[in-house]
């Protein structure tokens, strides 16, 4: 799910058709088909280069996996091979690079627009292991990623599901989480996250049902939305800064939905 301009863009893990709404009216606009797809995992969107970025997994046919940039009715511009890395997010930064954490290898990649590799960024941690969920670079070029681990950080965080700001070295800043739970202070599968344009930081407590809003040194702030608002498995989220509409897409076995929500 991505904004970009006055459009929502949505995908389906193993499909090749991404249907496109109106953030106006929240009607059905069209749907295009990229048949290259087989399995995509993510779409984000770069407002400068009115583009947008998808991360395909095609690791069960081959070694191959690729992030394709297209416009937003679906043209094909370039795409890239990222060899067997495999992610479930990716995001842009301010200089509208792509960036992709690796899941399982505690490393984020970072690329041009045009594909052309630019860093990795090796998450310093004493646990052997550790799975990426999302990350997002931050505007002082510090790295905000959410992830489990078995030994994380000492000192900051623990075993468990969290979210840590490193800075460009990888080397670990603030966090926030530990011990799997539901209550204040802990998380259970911090999946995806948002920052806003005061830094404030929304995050999807995926197991736990529920959005988390903390600020930007990482500190609890409030509980934004939680299964008492309709959230059963919620997976991804995007803010209309102009408006304040929250958009987030709940993926509950049975139902697969994009809830709204006015978080002004």
């Amino acid at each position: 799910m991505a904004i970009l301009d006055k459009e929502l863009f949505v995908l389906q893990e193993e499909s090749s058709e991404v249907e496109v709404y109106c953030l106006l009216t929240f009607s059905f606009s069209r749907r295009w088909n990229l048949g290259e797809l087989i399995k995509p995992q993510d779409i984000v969107s770069c407002n400068r280069n009115k583009c947008l970025y998808i991360f395909d997994y095609k690791g069960y046919i081959s070694w191959s996996n690729e992030i394709l940039r297209v416009d937003a009715h679906g043209k094909l511009i370039k795409k890239w091979s990222v060899g067997s890395n495999f992610g479930y997010s990716l995001s842009v930064t301010s200089e509208s690079n792509v960036i992709l954490p690796v899941y399982k290898s505690r490393t984020l990649t970072e690329y041009s627009p045009d594909g052309e590799f630019i860093r990795k960024v090796n998450i310093l941690s004493s646990s052997v292991f550790c799975e990426i969920w999302h990350a997002i670079k931050l505007t002082n070029g510090h790295f905000l990623i959410s992830l489990r681990s078995a030994e994380l950080f000492p000192g900051l965080l623990g075993p468990g599901h969290g979210v840590c700001i490193v800075d460009g070295g990888g080397r670990p800043k603030k966090s926030f989480g530990g011990q799997v739970a539901s209550n204040i202070g802990h998380m259970n599968v911090p999946f995806h996250m948002y920052v806003d344009g005061n830094g404030f930081v929304l995050v999807v407590d995926r197991e736990n049902s529920r959005v988390l809003l903390l600020n930007s040194d990482l500190k609890f702030k409030k509980e934004i939305l939680s299964k008492v608002e309709g959230l059963r498995r919620p997976t991804r989220l995007s803010l209309n800064e102009s408006n304040g509409r929250l958009f987030v897409a709940d993926n509950d076995s049975n139902n697969q939905q994009i809830l709204i929500f006015n978080v002004k």
